[in-house]
């Protein structure tokens, strides 16, 4: 499923897209993923990949891996130039929806620890801190804060992805 709103436009990513995202992968993290290991994400069938376009330029992405009854974010990135949006909201309602869609029941990520304005994020959604991985990060070795989400069916979680929705794209929805 497609969402597009005006000029927003959120789907899944195609190989097509490696290139963008590679490159917003390399403004906004020290260190990215190798071609090959994106291609090989967006091919894989317990992986789920989407991008968000605005006015037809991919601006954002995010990944999620399935197993079994549970969700893994594997990666969430806005091109700088256009946080502070809302489109990191969107991405991850979008993230949220797709994995309630796949029947999961729960989803967890880690996040830097330094990184309090994505961790500000994941707990507007439900996330909450569940441990720490130390020094999970290679280039820094920073420590990367777990975090979970252990029920997507909530109805908290559900009322604040509808809210999401409905502030930032008046929700249409259009099969594609």
């Amino acid at each position: 499923m497609n969402v597009v709103v005006e000029e927003i436009e959120i789907r899944d990513a195609v190989e097509g897209d490696l290139g963008e995202i590679l490159l917003i992968d390399g403004l906004v993290f020290s260190t990215t993923w190798s071609p090959s290991f994106l291609r090989q994400q967006l091919c894989s069938e317990k992986h789920s990949h989407r991008i968000i376009e605005k006015a037809g330029k991919i601006v954002g992405h995010s990944g999620l891996m399935r197993l079994h009854d549970e969700g893994h974010i594997t990666t969430m990135a806005v091109s700088p130039n256009s946080q502070g949006f809302g489109l990191g909201r969107l991405l991850l309602a979008d993230l949220c929806s797709s994995a309630i869609s796949l029947s999961l029941v729960a989803i967890t990520l880690e996040v830097r620890v330094g990184n309090t304005r994505a961790q500000s994020l994941y707990q507007k959604f439900g996330f909450v801190p569940a441990g720490v991985r130390p020094n999970y990060y290679s280039d820094t070795g920073e420590d990367a804060l777990i975090m979970w989400l252990d029920d997507l069916f909530d109805e908290k979680v559900q009322e604040t992805i509808e809210e999401t929705n409905k502030k930032l794209l008046q929700v249409k929805v259009k099969n594609g």
